[in-house]
């Protein structure tokens, strides 16, 4: 039997910071571009999980959640979650969180 689980909330990340900058084409027309930096900024987004599967691969699946926030919502299996978490999100912390089964 496939059970549901869905945890959201809003989390703290760290993202890229970004730079602006000029640069002139081949053609001679200046363009401006944007490139990542290695500095990082905390910021504050908001997400959702949605975990379908068996009820032992949810609760692994919950737990490494805590620790690993999701790229917006994301909607997918327990299984295919534990096998590479850091593919649907990224490391951070939760500031408020809810959990919802169904």
């Amino acid at each position: 039997m496939v059970k549901r689980f869905a945890f959201y909330g809003s989390y703290e990340t760290k993202v890229p910071v970004k730079q602006r900058y000029w640069k002139r084409r081949r053609d001679g027309i200046k363009q401006r571009y944007w490139k990542k930096t290695k500095s990082l900024k905390t910021a504050t987004k908001s997400g959702r999980y949605e975990f379908h599967g068996t009820g032992r691969d949810l609760y692994k699946a919950v737990r490494k959640a805590h620790r690993v926030m999701p790229d917006g919502y994301v909607d997918v299996s327990a299984e295919k979650f534990l096998e590479n978490p850091h593919r649907y999100g990224s490391e951070g912390s939760w500031i408020d969180k809810e959990m919802e089964s169904g």
